[in-house]
Formats: C-alpha cells, sequence, structure tokens
C-alpha cells in the first residue's frame, strides 16, 4: 500500500485531493452563478454571497460524502451534514470574511464579486479539506462482534 494511502479503505491521498478539488470546482461554479443570478436580479452582493453560499455548501457535502469520502460516510444522514455543518463553520467564516473584506474595500472585487468568492475559497480549502477527514467523514469502525 503506497504511503500516501488510507490504512481504513485503501484509498490514495490523491485520489481524495481529486475527487475533494472536483466538489469544490463544482462548489465554485454553484457559488458563482447563484451569485452572478441574484446580483443581475439587483440584490447587494453580500446578501447574494449568503444564499450562494449555502447552496454551494449542499452542493459539496453530497459529492465530499459521495465521491472524497464515500468509503467513510455514515448511515446518518441527518448527523452526518450537522458534522459538515460545524466542521465548515471556521472555514466559512474565513471565507465569508475575506469575501465580505474584499467587496467592502471596493475595486475590482466590488465590480466583480466572482474575483472575491475565488480568493476566499482558495484561502478555506486547506482548512475544509483536513476539518472533513478528521471530524466529518472518520473511518468506519469495526464491530467486534460482527463479521470480519
Amino acid at each position: 500500500m503506497p504511503p500516501s494511502a488510507d490504512p481504513a479503505s485503501g484509498r490514495s491521498l490523491r485520489r481524495r485531493l481529486c475527487c475533494f478539488a472536483l466538489a469544490g470546482f463544482v462548489g465554485f461554479a454553484f457559488d458563482a452563478g447563484i451569485l452572478t443570478i441574484l446580483v443581475n436580479l439587483g440584490l447587494d452582493a453580500r446578501l447574494a454571497r449568503l444564499a450562494s453560499f449555502a447552496c454551494a455548501m449542499v452542493v459539496t457535502w453530497l459529492i465530499n460524502r459521495s465521491l472524497t469520502f464515500g468509503d467513510r460516510a455514515g448511515t446518518d444522514i441527518a448527523a452526518e451534514f450537522l458534522r459538515y455543518l460545524s466542521a465548515s463553520a471556521l472555514a466559512a467564516l474565513v471565507n465569508l470574511g475575506a469575501f465580505m473584506a474584499l467587496v467592502t474595500l471596493g475595486g475590482p472585487f466590488a465590480r466583480w464579486p466572482v474575483l472575491a468568492v475565488a480568493i476566499a475559497v482558495a484561502l478555506s480549502m486547506t482548512l475544509n479539506f483536513w476539518s472533513y477527514f478528521k471530524m466529518v467523514f472518520t473511518p468506519k469502525t469495526r464491530d467486534p462482534d460482527g463479521p470480519a
């Protein structure tokens, strides 16, 4: 087994990171698309981002649950989603705080808020991966009385 593999599943870190990046890309597309639509409808970029961010979070949870950490996903979906939200709280504060600061500063970020989204997402990605890996999608434990 390669040293970068997860001993619990044999899934490589490279594969997890690729799936995580895919989830992030799709989440970014949802976030940016919904943000753009809402801003074009006249909503303030800061309020629009709160809605677009919430939608992106659900999308990334679904992708991370099925692809990135599918071997670790639990059966109690509601509890898992609550852990996902909790684990994402600090990264969300970093993400949203950076976005709000950049848009408030003005310049190109006020004209093209998607640029601020890109920077904010880049700042929070590592924190997200670590918290999902360590706190949300933990290795499944084997039942000592169950089949081997």
